[in-house]
């Protein structure tokens, strides 16, 4: 009878551990999704400019952010970048290169808010985290009219 207890017990200890173990593997996207979650976020907000949509839709409400230039939440950026659309209506955003690794996902690309702009390179880094995007980094450089060096910055 202590046999049959015990071989009930371990078991069940293995059912438990097998559900907690899948039930952590699933809240773990993997890198391929997280590059597709901030590519599509990245298209619908930028290229589209449909900004409400892409928040609600990619954003975490508590968005952390890293560009100095604007506050935490979803809702500043939204706000920010629906306000600049406004000013810049022609501004546009070219996907140069796209990283995906772990949780972080990072795309280059050219920013320019004319047709006659020369631009700026941008660098922008998302965490996603259970299907939404959670942190936000971002760095930008113009782009000289005289580099010195024929390379672009692409």
């Amino acid at each position: 009878m202590r046999n049959v207890m015990k071989l009930r017990t371990l078991l069940a200890t293995a059912l438990l551990l097998t559900a907690a173990c899948a039930a952590g593997v699933a809240h773990a996207a993997p890198p391929a999704n997280n590059k597709e979650l901030v590519l599509a976020f990245f298209r619908m907000m930028f290229l589209e400019k449909n900004v409400d949509k892409a928040m609600q839709a990619y954003v975490d409400k508590g968005l952390i952010q890293h560009d100095p230039y604007l506050p935490d939440g979803a809702d500043a950026m939204g706000d920010f970048f629906t306000s600049y659309f406004e000013q810049h209506p022609q501004a546009n955003a070219e996907i140069k290169l796209v990283i995906a690794e772990g949780d972080l996902v990072m795309v280059q690309s050219l920013w320019k808010e004319s047709p006659e702009d020369t631009g700026q390179a941008l660098v922008d880094i998302f965490r996603a985290q259970n299907g939404k995007i959670v942190e936000h980094w971002a760095v930008s450089q113009d782009i000289p009219e005289n580099p010195a060096n024929r390379n672009t910055m692409f």
